[in-house]
């Protein structure tokens, strides 16, 4: 099943068994359906306890598991999961379920179930670190099919038959004016809690869409492509016919489609050709293992998955199938972050530079220049300085005329110093050097693997050597006129190899402010390929707006949001990010600084709460100071969204273009803070409670003071820090 990322829990809360487990119950439930949704969990515990001894035998097989993995030092985290416990759940509910129909002593059957916790939950914690270091898989429930198989045959040893599943229990109601295809499509979800009732299926069900409208969808197409394959092969698929195996389609549907992948259609379509496939080797097994007085039970599902992921892993580039980043979202939620991301970094595995002047800065020559920049070296910008008597038309005809040669150049990057050339000579304006082209130079190998060349540095200004290490923003040389170079100017490209003549990569420039002409607005732009023309310079940084960011303190902290008060809780993960919490509303949000920039993950909840707007507020902020500079950011509608328009996007998301509202963003400082302001742009996605604008406040000490603004149906957005 899919394991919860450390971040999940609170790292103070490692200390305190009664915290680790009351957290990992419900989850060892979820987890079963590869859900993260607590409160889903609860339900299925509450459900299972409608068959007493076999729901109260599940829960003390996952108490037994967690009190030993917590006395042998098991990794905290993997305990508060539920992924080291579901297994010792599932073992304990199927044998106690067929022991309670076969004669065993008391002391016998708390002896079965006492092996069946302990002995599922290390052979997770063994098979895990062994299935999980070689292909990355997760082991599933096949510790408890085994332990379940095993302990199968000691009841043959000890009574001279196995056991026999009981006569169902009063609690069990089917719901007989309900279609057989219905009835037994319900069937599977009560068979994951080891019950037999239409309606208990029904509720599973209702909770489980609930919860995720997408699970929900991966788990009904699972179950229906596996009932129709049985059909096609001529087998019963009613209610008797199909009850030992249709729990396998649906949990094939919901790992491929939502689970172990990012659903897109390429996740479904994946889902509905295993689905198939599971349905065939249930078959297939049923025949065989009735040779051994055993059933299939999740064995087939367990087989196709494994399989299936097992041999994707060693496919270099399987299409448009993603592995899910394994997050404490839902899948509705994993998909949305993935296809957010995409549209506000959609440059992330591009090299990307800071900008190499300090100043001010226009681009003559851009990627695909109609002058030099073509072919193998098509991946080049050329940046010269505005203004000043020397320009294209040579000007006076003296060097000294163009602003930017004698200009300091930066290293654009982390790196070491790899190559360098120091002794061509300067032309004059108007002449070239093309047995030199690439004039004085020197190559910066990152430390994320790819080179860049600066070219055309004033002849003996380079003041760096090979082997050195430098930093982004070191002073490199100055600007000069040589090589192929009719006039001053910096040539910056990206490539792969670290010779003098290597061809371009594909790379982007970083934090920097743009303007398209002098007459238009500064835009900031944390990534991006600007075009001939455009006016560039550095993103100079705030170190006072950046101090405000860094001087927040963990702590409750009170807001006044309307007419109620809600407690937001500020903490620090493990990798030092900011974590508010709404207990109020179960809802995270996340925020992390880097490179000067603070960045919000996208929000998943309801619009109701106080997180909602931060996450808007705080999508994006740079450090940077000038109120007239101004920036975009991408938010997922969804969650803004109500009824059928939620319910429609959280299932047809993954399938079509994310729906998202784009913002307009801009910062001023304040006497004792600053102010981010928000305004919505134009978006097809709004709704009546869509922020059309918000202005937060924040200060150092006292983080966000306040949240000011209205909605798109004209009701004012108050929020104010009352206490902390």
């Amino acid at each position: 099943m899919i394991p919860f990322p450390q971040s999940a829990h609170r790292v103070s809360d490692e200390s305190s068994l009664a915290k680790s487990i009351l957290a990992a119950i419900p989850r060892a439930y979820a987890v079963v359906f590869y859900s993260t949704d607590v409160r889903f969990g609860w339900a299925l515990l509450a459900l299972s306890l409608l068959v007493p001894q076999v729901g109260l035998a599940g829960l003390l097989g996952v108490l037994l598991a967690a009190l030993t993995a917590w006395l042998l030092g098991i990794d905290r985290s993997m305990i508060r999961s539920g992924f080291l416990l579901f297994n010792p759940l599932l073992s304990c509910s199927a044998l106690m379920l067929m022991a309670s129909n076969s004669g065993w002593s008391h002391s016998g059957t708390v002896l079965v179930l006492a092996a069946a916790s302990v002995g599922s939950m290390m052979l997770t914690f063994g098979l895990q670190g062994w299935i999980g270091s070689r292909v990355g898989l997760s082991v599933q429930s096949l510790p408890s099919v085994i332990v379940t198989g095993l302990l199968h045959y000691a009841g043959l040893a000890a009574m001279g038959t196995g056991w026999s599943l009981p006569e169902p229990m009063w609690t069990q109601v089917d719901l007989r004016w309900m279609p057989e295809f219905l009835r037994a499509f319900f069937h599977a979800f009560s068979a994951m809690v080891f019950q037999s009732s239409d309606l208990v299926g029904v509720m599973i069900y209702v909770a489980f869409v609930l919860g995720s409208p997408l699970g929900g969808m991966m788990a009904t197409i699972g179950y229906a492509v596996g009932a129709m394959t049985l059909h096609l092969l001529g087998l019963p698929t009613d209610v008797n016919g199909i009850s030992w195996c249709g729990y396998n389609f649906l949990l094939t549907g919901v790992a491929l489609g939502a689970g172990y992948h990012v659903p897109n259609r390429a996740s479904l379509l994946l889902a509905v050709a295993a689905s198939v496939v599971t349905a065939l080797v249930a078959v297939a097994l049923s025949v065989m293992l009735s040779r051994l007085a055993l059933a299939p039970g999740a064995l087939p599902y367990n087989l196709v998955v494994l399989t299936t992921m097992a041999a994707l892993r060693l496919v270099p580039n399987p299409g448009s199938l993603l592995t899910s980043p394994w997050t404490t979202l839902q899948p509705e939620g994993v998909a949305r972050l993935v296809q957010i991301n995409r549209l506000r970094f959609p440059d992330f595995h591009k090299p990307a530079l800071f900008l190499p002047c300090a100043g001010e800065t226009v681009i003559t020559q851009g990627f695909d220049g109609t002058l030099t920049h073509q072919g193998p070296w098509r991946h080049a910008l050329d940046f010269e300085v505005p203004g000043g008597s020397g320009s294209w038309d040579l000007g006076d005809g003296l060097l000294q005329s163009f602003r930017i040669f004698g200009a300091p150049i930066h290293a654009p990057i982390d790196g070491t110093v790899v190559a360098v050339e120091r002794l061509v000579p300067d032309n004059l304006p108007g002449h070239n050097n093309p047995e030199s082209n690439w004039g004085n130079h020197v190559i910066l190998r990152s430390t994320h693997g790819f080179h860049v060349m600066l070219s055309h540095f004033l002849r003996d200004s380079i003041l760096v050597a090979p082997g050195q290490l430098v930093k982004a923003g070191t002073v490199l040389g100055s600007c000069g006129n040589s090589g192929r170079s009719p006039v001053p100017h910096l040539h910056v490209h990206a490539q792969a190899g670290p010779h003098v003549g290597a061809p371009t990569l594909p790379f982007v420039l970083k934090h920097y402010v743009e303007r398209t002409s002098p007459e238009s607005p500064p835009i900031y732009h944390l990534s991006g390929v600007p075009k001939a023309g455009s006016i560039l310079r550095p993103a100079n940084p705030s170190a006072a707006l950046h101090a405000c960011f860094t001087g927040w303190l963990p702590g409750l902290y009170h807001y006044q949001n309307g007419d109620s008060t809600e407690v937001i809780q500020l903490d620090f993960d493990e990798s030092g990010r900011f974590r508010l919490e709404s207990a109020a509303h179960n809802e995270r949000l996340s925020l992390h600084l880097t490179e000067g920039v603070l960045y919000a993950t996208p929000f998943e909840g309801h619009s109701s709460g106080v997180l909602s707007l931060l996450a808007i507020a705080l999508a994006r902020v740079p450090c940077i100071e000038d109120p007239q500079v101004s920036w975009q950011d991408v938010v997922p509608a969804a969650p803004f969204l109500r009824g059928h328009r939620r319910l429609f996007h959280d299932v047809c998301d993954p399938f079509l273009n994310v729906a998202v509202l784009s913002y307009r963003y801009s910062v001023s400082s304040l006497a004792d803070g600053f102010q981010i302001t928000a305004d919505l742009e134009d978006s097809k996605w709004q709704d009546h409670d869509t922020p059309k604008q918000l202005i937060a406040e924040i200060r150092g000490r006292h983080a966000i003071v306040s949240l000011q603004g209205e909605t798109c149906g004209g009701r004012k957005i108050g929020v104010k820090l009352v206490r902390y």
